[in-house]
């Protein structure tokens, strides 16, 4: 249920008419009383809480509004275009400038550890023909929505067993954003993502079905876009990363 909007941040008694029995959960959360720390930079930390109803997770920004509006926003939008995202649950907010955004947990791992898994076991042809099913039809719905998500990386892509045909589950959406100039390039920034963070070797030819499953087309029609994404996979790689 959409508790707050870009503009206001939803006041205790609004979430209490929410949260039903979450609520404690929630104050807990807000409160740091609650909770395991499960990711943390300077200013930004995710914690992680089993309640009677399932984990929920409760991302806590400093001097960060924007972006949890904009995480807000798109957890409800994402859906409309077949893109499954966390259920959200709560947006709080304070005037000294702490946010925080809640949402229902999701069910499986991230993809990169179940790529890494694949590799191990031997199934890798498996993961890549579901990833074909699953996850490139949806970022190629995003993208002609005239959207792109610009953290696109295979940790940030959830599924249950891939095996079985879990449903794919898009988290850290806040940088998600419509864009009307470059547009060439921050495509391929996205597509760059999931080939920089590909945790382990993937044969090329799996890596070609997933950009056919994509485009929708044969690939000598762009031919320059794949020199393209590898050039800015490479140069993704070599980053430093920002913590540690």
């Amino acid at each position: 249920m959409h508790t707050g909007n870009k503009s206001e941040l939803p006041d205790s008694s609004r979430l209490a008419a929410s949260l039903g029995g979450l609520q404690g959960a929630v104050d807990g959360l807000w409160s740091g009383a609650l909770g395991r720390i499960v990711r943390c930079v300077p200013t930004r930390w995710t914690a992680a809480l089993a309640t009677p109803e399932g984990w929920i997770f409760a991302k806590t920004r400093l001097g960060a509004r924007r972006d949890a509006a904009a995480e807000w926003y798109w957890l409800h939008m994402m859906p409309l275009l077949g893109l499954r995202t966390p259920a959200p649950l709560a947006w709080l907010g304070d005037g000294a400038g702490k946010s925080m955004v809640v949402t229902r947990g999701v069910p499986g791992r991230a993809c990169d550890v179940w790529l890494a898994e694949a590799a191990a076991d031997g199934w890798l042809v498996e993961f890549a023909a579901w990833a074909c099913r699953e996850v490139a039809p949806r970022v190629r719905a995003l993208h002609d929505a005239g959207l792109v998500y610009r953290d696109l990386y295979w940790n940030h892509v959830f599924a249950d067993d891939p095996r079985r045909g879990g449903e794919a589950t898009f988290l850290d959406v806040e940088r998600v954003c419509r864009v009307r100039w470059l547009r060439r390039r921050w495509l391929i920034k996205d597509l760059a993502g999931l080939l920089s963070s590909l945790p382990i070797g993937v044969p090329l030819r799996l890596q070609l079905r997933f950009a056919r499953s994509y485009w929708r087309e044969p690939l000598r029609r762009r031919r320059r876009w794949l020199a393209a994404i590898v050039r800015k996979a490479a140069r993704i790689r070599a980053h430093a990363p920002r913590y540690g």
